[in-house]
C-alpha cells in the first residue's frame, strides 16, 4: 500500500472512531526537536494533530502511533493498516519476560 493510501485509510479509521485529524504548520523555531504531532485532548475530546509540512510516511507513522492507543480489536481493518498500527503502537509496550524454565519431574512410578 502506498503511503498516501495508508494515510487515507488511517484517517478513515480515525473518522470511524470519531477522532478528528487536523493538519497544522508547526513552527520550527519553537520546536527544538523534529515534531510530527500526535494524539492530544482538546476540551476532553481526543484529536490527532499532524505537521502539514511533513510527508505521507511521517503522517502515516504518527497516525498509527496515535490510533494504537485505542481498542481496535473489534474492528475489521485492512491488513496493511492493522500491521502498521501494531508495528508503531507496540514500540512503547514492554514485552513480558518469558517464564523461568524448570526441570520436569518424573513421577517415581514412571522411573
Amino acid at each position: 500500500m502506498e503511503p498516501t493510501e495508508l494515510v487515507a485509510a488511517l484517517e478513515a479509521l480515525a473518522a470511524r472512531l470519531g477522532i478528528p485529524v487536523r493538519y497544522d504548520v508547526f513552527d520550527r523555531v519553537l520546536a527544538k526537536d523534529r515534531t510530527c504531532g500526535g494524539l492530544c485532548r482538546l476540551r476532553g475530546q481526543p484529536i490527532i494533530v499532524l505537521d502539514a509540512g511533513l510527508g505521507p510516511r511521517d503522517h502515516a507513522a504518527t497516525l498509527a502511533r496515535a490510533l494504537a492507543t485505542f481498542d481496535l480489536d473489534g474492528l475489521s481493518l485492512p491488513t496493511a493498516v492493522r500491521s502498521t498500527i501494531r508495528a508503531r503502537g507496540r514500540t512503547l509496550v514492554v514485552a513480558p519476560r518469558p517464564l523461568a524454565r524448570t526441570k520436569t519431574r518424573v513421577p517415581p512410578e514412571q522411573r
